[in-house]
């Protein structure tokens, strides 16, 4: 089994690629160490209060006819961190705010 060679346009492709694919990966790390040393720098000059809120949240329960019933006979509050990753076992708040009903089997 022979391979045919590779061509000069190729070989820019993949190096064009890769060095994409690497400084994407960068800045990924980049943003989550930064992300995190925020967190910590508020926690450490402001308290555990300002990195932190609360969001309400109500229950659904799946119902016949492929329907859902949202009821908030108490709701639960629970604790997010202001910040674009979880962090310190919590979920962003951008992420908390967005899916308040939780859907019970």
């Amino acid at each position: 089994m022979s391979f045919a060679p590779r061509t000069n346009g190729q070989i820019i492709v993949r190096k064009t690629f890769m060095g994409a694919v690497t400084v994407l990966c960068a800045l990924f790390v980049v943003l989550s160490v930064a992300d995190y040393l925020v967190l910590r720098f508020r926690m450490a000059k402001f308290g555990p209060a300002s990195t932190t809120a609360s969001v309400t949240f109500f229950y659904a329960a799946p119902i016949k006819g492929n329907k859902v019933s949202v009821y908030s006979g108490q709701p639960q509050t629970e604790t997010c961190v202001r910040s674009i990753f979880p962090w310190l076992g919590y979920d962003p708040c951008w992420y908390a705010k967005r899916h308040t009903i939780q859907l019970e089997d």
